[in-house]
């Protein structure tokens, strides 16, 4: 089987949480069964968000220094988790030496394959404002709903307020609002477009018909390394 190198870091959490999809996706009888995946918890990754809005400084040499220690140590292939951080895969691409799997592409194929043509986007403010979602899944045929600058911001604030600031009690009411709103645009889907979403939802029993990206990824990585998969999608 394949080495999987996963760039982490961003944030912790997530990181742990994409591994543990990982483990539990590939259908193992014992731990020599499972995939060789080898971390870089780089936390020292500036913010994505506050570098895509010139608030702060570019990742792209943190995450070059994660690409390469990855490699050099003996990945086979790489996948990041972060989806923020996918925007700035152009830049890290030229120095690529090994695969590198884009977890909003395999996002987009996984919906084309459910036959599902327009979803509603749950994201950090980074994301929104890059635009990634829309552009790869335009290449697909798929529409995408995202809320307003209001809906943005309370969206941002459940991740950043919420799930990195280990909030149990964070008020989900405004992230509801959103929701219905987009539903009642035609989303009847979410992708979970940031990797504390996920945790956003399960942390605050939010109900709905969400697809996990960071689900997505795991499977797909489980299946690049060559292991059998067993999916939850």
């Amino acid at each position: 089987m394949k080495t999987i190198g996963l760039i982490g870091g961003m944030g912790p959490m997530a990181t742990v949480d994409l591994l543990k999809k990982i483990i539990l996706s590939t259908d193992a009888q014992k731990d020599q069964d499972h995939i060789h995946v080898i971390v870089d918890n780089n936390t020292s990754i500036p913010d994505r968000s506050e570098a895509i809005w010139e608030k702060g400084p570019s990742p792209v040499p943190q995450l070059l220094e994660s690409v390469n220690r990855l490699t050099d140590a003996g990945a086979d292939f790489l996948i990041m988790s972060c989806n923020t951080a996918h925007y700035f895969l152009p830049k890290l691409q030229p120095h690529l030496r090994v695969p590198f799997l884009n977890m909003i592409e395999e996002t987009a194929k996984y919906c084309v394959s459910k036959q599902i043509n327009h979803v509603g986007l749950l994201a950090s403010g980074g994301t929104y404002t890059s635009g990634i979602y829309n552009k790869i899944f335009a290449n697909f045929n798929i529409n995408v709903s995202v809320p307003d600058d209001a809906g943005k911001e309370i969206c941002h604030k459940i991740i950043f307020e919420g799930v990195k600031a280990g909030n149990d009690n964070y008020n989900t009411q405004p992230f509801q609002s959103v929701l219905q709103k987009m539903r009642q645009e035609g989303a009847a889907s979410f992708i979970l477009g940031c990797t504390e979403m996920p945790l956003a939802i399960k942390t605050y029993n939010i109900a709905g018909h969400f697809i996990d990206a960071t689900q997505v990824l795991a499977e797909s990585a489980v299946r690049f390394a060559g292991a059998p998969c067993k999916s939850y999608l």
